[in-house]
C-alpha cells in the first residue's frame, strides 16, 4: 500500500513530479529515521486552509488524498494504510499520544488572520 500526499490530483503526474513528496511520505524505501526525527516534536499542528487554491486536495494538507485510481473520492490519513495502519511517519503514534492536532483555518493558502495566531498558533507553540 502507499500513501499519497501532495498538490497533485492526477496520480500518474503526482508520480513523476513529485518524488521528494513520495519519498518523505514512505512510498518507497522505508526510513525508519523519518519516523525517529517526527517523533522528537513535542507536537505537531496540521493545519488546513479551508479556501486553499493552492493545494489539490486541501485534505493532503491533513495528510489526506484521493483514493486510489481517481480524482474525486477523498480519504483521510486515519483511512491511509500505510501513513496510519502501518504509521510509517509516526502520525498515528503522535495521536495516541496526544501530539497530533488538526486546525481547520478559513482562508486561502497560508493567509492566517492574526487572531489566529494570537488564539490557536502561538499557544501552542509554548510547550
Amino acid at each position: 500500500s502507499s500513501g499519497i500526499n501532495a498538490e497533485y490530483g492526477d496520480e500518474e503526474k503526482y508520480r513523476k513530479k513529485s518524488r521528494f513528496i513520495g519519498e518523505i511520505n514512505q512510498e518507497g524505501t522505508i526510513r525508519p529515521e523519518y519516523k525517529t526525527n517526527l517523533l522528537k516534536l513535542a507536537n505537531l499542528t496540521l493545519i488546513k486552509f479551508t479556501k486553499d487554491s493552492m493545494v489539490t486536495p486541501r485534505e493532503s494538507e491533513w495528510f489526506g488524498f484521493y483514493k486510489p485510481g481517481q480524482d474525486k473520492e477523498l480519504m483521510t490519513l486515519q483511512e491511509n494504510p500505510a501513513l496510519w495502519d502501518e504509521d510509517r511517519l509516526g502520525l498515528r503514534q503522535l495521536s495516541e499520544e496526544g501530539r497530533l492536532e488538526f486546525l481547520a483555518v478559513e482562508g486561502d493558502h497560508l493567509q492566517v488572520p492574526e487572531k489566529v495566531w494570537l488564539d490557536e498558533i502561538i499557544p501552542r507553540l509554548k510547550d
